[in-house]
């Protein structure tokens, strides 16, 4: 028997002991939460839910169970799901839970020793050096690059289109232009023009499928035993590549050349701070993957459903329309901020209620505690869980808060922007989420995300000028769900053609005024 088998099974055997000694001592409380049989004696319920398409698990087991239950993890680990407002909020908020270990050492392979690992004093340190670049001044400062970049792609797409209509994946294009967008407002760098082989590594990370068998058993092994993680694996050397080429970038940015506007600043604020520069590096690295991604991912979801709602379709485009004609000119930054255009404020508000790239926010008990509740333990009188340190917290996002029927009332899973057209329309129950907006789409807490401003004048930028300028249909006899993916963002599929990859083909033609 070789030594990596034998580790294997010592790491396993240690693994199954405390998994067993954790659920021997658990509070009574945690034993009393509901929630669904495990499908799997070993591996819970995650194997089925990191493969199970977006939308088909949380709120079912929630409309089931309640806002509040356990699920099993990999040999045995209780999970608490807290869909329960004042739950939620709580732990969001409460210096009583952070990042578990495994996601904090993960978030290090990958960024760097940066703002997303980071807890407590630190992270409050980091926060606010990194806060300086990104107020609504220094965003309005860098707004044209916005502009020229759509501009640049809405050419691109007319010259393809030639007056006409073709199917194709709207993904790549977009993911460019919001990486392009992170990094010349940010950093004065232009990576579309540079061969830089970034944009081909990312998508190797984030478009790598999650729910593989071999994922799920790392992920056990690494809640308990992190240093796991620095083994070697495809996703490990990806991260590395991708660390190597962002640092590159990091490095040029910080000498400083060229440096203005959101750069300058940025500049500024680490010198300021007296920030290390391999620090410096990993904020960088987590800023540029941060802010592109993401935006790109909601802004693709917006054009989906434009294909999928043609009403909503021709409503924006003709508020768009109609503003240009009472104003002789394109809507401005000021016009995006301040809310100008209500219709695409309320479509705007609707995306991100409805596709947010967070699946959940993960926590973990950092001693013992109580989580308190909104709503009791479904068929109890119990108002509150006591948790031990270590527990595990998952909070759904997506398939869960976002959607759930008992805020957003029965037609939650409905893209419907007219419910924000009026503060009255929206029910009473949305005050029970504290968070901007009443969506935990950025988060919550000293966490809420740092470039929200940033991602939403991005957002109305993009989607405002090319639904003017292009409908989106629907491709016949294709049917889309979306995953859950590496780089723990969520991104669309073909029915049936899995195996391709994330891609999102849709029919686009030119307006014709």
């Amino acid at each position: 028997m070789s030594s990596f088998s034998v580790l294997v099974g010592i790491l396993a055997a240690t693994l199954i002991l405390s998994r067993w000694w954790s659920w021997w001592r658990a509070p009574p409380s945690l034993a009393k939460v509901p929630g669904p049989p495990a499908p799997s004696l070993f591996l819970g319920h995650a194997l089925d839910l990191d493969r199970a398409p977006i939308g088909t698990r949380h709120n079912k087991w929630a409309r089931e169970y309640g806002p509040t239950y356990r699920l099993s993890g990999p040999f045995w680990e209780p999970r608490l799901i807290v869909g329960d407002p004042k739950g939620l909020n709580h732990v969001l908020h409460n210096q009583d839970f952070e990042r578990n270990s495994s996601d904090r050492v993960a978030l290090e392979l990958f960024f760097g020793r940066g703002l997303f690992c980071a807890e407590g004093e630190e992270h409050k340190k980091m926060r606010k050096y990194l806060n300086v670049p990104f107020t609504n001044q220094s965003i309005q400062e860098v707004s044209h690059v916005f502009f020229d970049l759509v501009e640049r792609l809405k050419d691109k797409w007319e010259q393809k289109l030639e007056g006409g209509s073709l199917v194709f994946d709207v993904t790549s294009e977009v993911h460019r232009l919001t990486l392009d967008a992170i990094s010349m407002t940010m950093f004065m760098y232009d990576i579309s023009t540079s061969n830089s082989d970034i944009p081909t590594l990312l998508h190797k990370i984030t478009d790598s499928p999650a729910g593989k068998l071999s994922d799920i058993i790392l992920s056990a092994f690494a809640s308990r035993f992190p240093i796991i993680l620095r083994l070697p694996s495809p996703m490990k050397r990806w991260c590395d590549d991708l660390r190597s080429s962002l640092g590159a970038v990091a490095r040029n940015v910080l000498s400083g050349k060229g440096a203005a506007g959101m750069h300058a600043k940025l500049l500024n604020s680490l010198s300021e701070s007296e920030v290390a520069p391999d620090v410096a590096v990993a904020q960088i690295i987590g800023i540029l993957f941060a802010g592109s991604e993401t935006t790109a991912n909601v802004i693709t979801e917006c054009f989906y459903e434009m294909a999928r709602n043609p009403r909503i379709q021709t409503r924006l485009r003709t508020e768009l329309i109609e503003f240009e004609v009472a104003h002789g000119r394109k809507p401005t930054y000021e016009d995006l901020a301040n809310s100008s255009l209500p219709y695409l404020e309320a479509v705007t508000r609707e995306t991100m209620r409805t596709k947010a790239v967070l699946t959940e926010i993960s926590r973990a008990a950092v001693k013992d505690t109580v989580v308190p509740l909104q709503i009791p333990l479904k068929g109890t009188n119990i108002y509150e869980i006591e948790v031990q340190a270590g527990t595990l917290i998952d909070i759904p996002v997506r398939d869960g808060i976002n959607r759930n029927p008992l805020i957003w009332g029965e037609d939650a899973d409905v893209f419907n922007p007219d419910r924000w057209i009026k503060a009255d329309m929206l029910p009473k129950a949305v005050d029970w989420i504290r968070a901007q907006g009443h969506v935990l789409t950025f988060g919550d807490g000293p966490k809420v995300c740092l470039g929200r401003s940033f991602a939403l004048v991005e957002f109305k930028t993009v989607v405002s000028t090319i639904v003017r300028n292009f409908t989106f249909a629907e491709v016949e006899g294709l049917d889309l769900d979306f995953y859950h993916v590496g780089g723990n963002t969520i991104k669309p599929m073909v029915r049936g053609r899995e195996q391709e990859g994330a891609q999102l083909p849709l029919r686009v033609s030119v307006v014709s005024d």
